[in-house]
């Protein structure tokens, strides 16, 4: 979503059942949630620490995150894969912001030639119920652990 539809929409929130459906859909893929969970942090940070907001780059994406992927390692004249864990490749980062940006959980400002990412008011609903979600989960972990 680009800026001038993001700004028509701002004020614009999910009822609770499309938070749960995206909520869904973004923890199905654990790529896709670290992507969207980092985004969140680092514009929470940034929020913190500094007056203007700077925005979340692909770039910064990609050297950021990290995910567990298999490596094709050579042995002997066949080869094998073995899981490693390396930063996001960036054909599928861009992948996945451009899918949170059609659920308009985000919006970007373009500034040639990047392009900054950010969390609609959508975007922080949805974070919201996966924190709420995690600490649900380490909560009924603990219990039954």
């Amino acid at each position: 979503m680009n800026q001038d539809l993001y700004r028509k929409h701002q004020n614009a929130i999910f009822p609770i059942d499309l938070i749960e459906m995206f909520t869904d859909i973004i923890e199905s893929d654990a790529v896709s949630r670290k992507v969207f969970i980092h985004i969140g942090r680092t514009l929470k940070s940034q929020k913190d620490s500094v007056d203007r907001i700077h925005g979340v780059t692909v770039n910064d994406i990609v050297s950021n995150v990290q995910v567990e992927r298999k490596e094709r390692v050579t042995k002997g004249k066949s080869f094998i894969y073995k899981p490693v864990t390396t930063n996001i490749d960036r054909k599928a980062a861009e992948r996945i912001v451009d899918k949170l940006l059609d659920m308009s959980l985000l919006y970007y400002e373009e500034v040639k030639p990047y392009k900054f990412l950010f969390m609609t008011s959508r975007g922080w609903q949805i974070t919201e119920a996966i924190v709420k979600r995690n600490k649900y989960k380490k909560g009924v972990e603990i219990s039954n652990g």
